[in-house]
């Protein structure tokens, strides 16, 4: 038998005559011997058992079997996220057999994002999805007589706030893309209304008489920097949008794509995220931004921003350009003209503002 570096045994049990059962752990790896302790301890200091499925070792069979074949990449990491960070800390050393719906319940409540705040409305309805389709197929598999997940109450949830900038914000914006290296990259999605995915795989062969034309975009895989090719979000993706001038003056037209690393492939994960974090502090420091050491103290520019304000705003100023909203549907891509219409409705701070400097320059 091999000699292992890490060794130990628990009690999980006794036998009748009193001897305890023990459970033999052994690993040459110190993180794999630690994490199986502390699933055997979870699992006796819950009352469970080793040998007995639990709820973690279910949800990823069920996630292998059900979902991970038939899902696309950024949907892949959703489930992951949801049963590795939310299901698996919480039920995850639970025999799935002995849960209650109680103890369901309560993985909704206390479910939080990774910076402690509570789930928005849409993440939150997932997870519960997620936790009804885990439990019902372990019914349909004979592993539980019934599933726990009857009745659940969806917990008080924070409305994800999406907005345009406002009329400082994007002037600032414009101001630092004159000069910044990612200034093409920024405004293709504010003035043309990219998604972030679609700005990645988008080069010159895509612009046809003064029109850009959208059919493609990338994901990246929650293993993998790298960017795979896919289809747009939806059918109503595939687009034409009018590019400006100014801004067709701006791409590199010599290379296959306008945003690419220095041996010409597309971007990475790393190399977008990278991108906007350096715009972002320029329209920081642009703003008034204390800065300290080289270290901004106080933020003079929304910390919140990212990349979809920007393709919001697009939105936003077609509706103040008077364009139609079937027209609007049509140019951001959304399959459902509600999407559009509810940006339309937004009417902000600033609108008032211009309405009654009009109307004041009329009188």
């Amino acid at each position: 038998m091999p000699d292992y570096k890490y060794k130990t045994s628990i009690v999980i049990g006794h036998r009748p005559d009193g001897r305890p059962i023990r459970k033999y752990i052994q690993d040459n790896s110190k993180m794999r011997f630690d994490a199986k302790v502390r699933q055997v301890r979870a699992l006796t200091e819950r009352g469970g058992a080793p040998g007995k499925t639990t709820v973690e070792e279910w949800a990823w069979q069920w996630f292998r079997s059900y979902k991970a074949p038939r899902v696309g990449a950024s949907q892949r990491i959703n489930y992951e996220t949801h049963i590795r960070l939310r299901i698996a800390p919480t039920l995850g050393a639970l025999p799935i057999a002995d849960v209650k719906p109680f103890q369901v319940q309560q993985l909704l409540n206390e479910a939080r994002t990774d910076d402690g705040k509570p789930l928005g409305a849409g993440t939150a309805a997932q997870l519960r999805y997620i936790v009804r389709a885990i439990f019902e197929q372990a019914e349909i598999n004979g592993l539980i007589v019934a599933s726990p997940c009857r009745n659940l109450e969806m917990p008080v949830t924070r409305k994800k706030e999406r907005r345009s900038l406002t009329h400082e914000e994007e002037d600032i914006v414009r101001k630092v893309a004159e000069y910044h290296y990612a200034g093409p990259w920024v405004l293709l999605m504010l003035d043309c209304g990219l998604r972030r995915g679609e700005t990645v795989p988008i080069g010159w062969q895509d612009v046809k008489s003064g029109l850009l034309q959208i059919s493609k975009s990338v994901e990246y895989k929650s293993d993998c920097n790298q960017p795979t090719l896919k289809d747009t979000k939806t059918a109503a993706g595939v687009r034409f949008v009018p590019l400006p001038d100014e801004l067709a003056a701006m791409l590199d037209k010599k290379s296959r794509y306008f945003f690419h690393r220095k041996d010409g492939r597309m971007l990475t994960a790393t190399g977008l995220r990278r991108m906007w974090a350096s715009f972002h502090r320029a329209c920081d420091r642009a703003a008034g931004a204390e800065i300290y050491r080289n270290k901004i103290i106080t933020h003079a520019f929304d910390p919140a921003i990212t990349p979809h304000y920007l393709r919001h705003t697009y939105c936003s100023n077609l509706r103040r350009q008077g364009v139609d909203l079937k027209t609007a549907q049509y140019l951001m891509g959304h399959s459902d003209i509600a999407t559009t219409a509810n940006i339309y409705s937004h009417v902000t701070e600033d609108d008032i503002r211009k309405m009654q400097e009009a109307k004041d320059a009329a009188d």
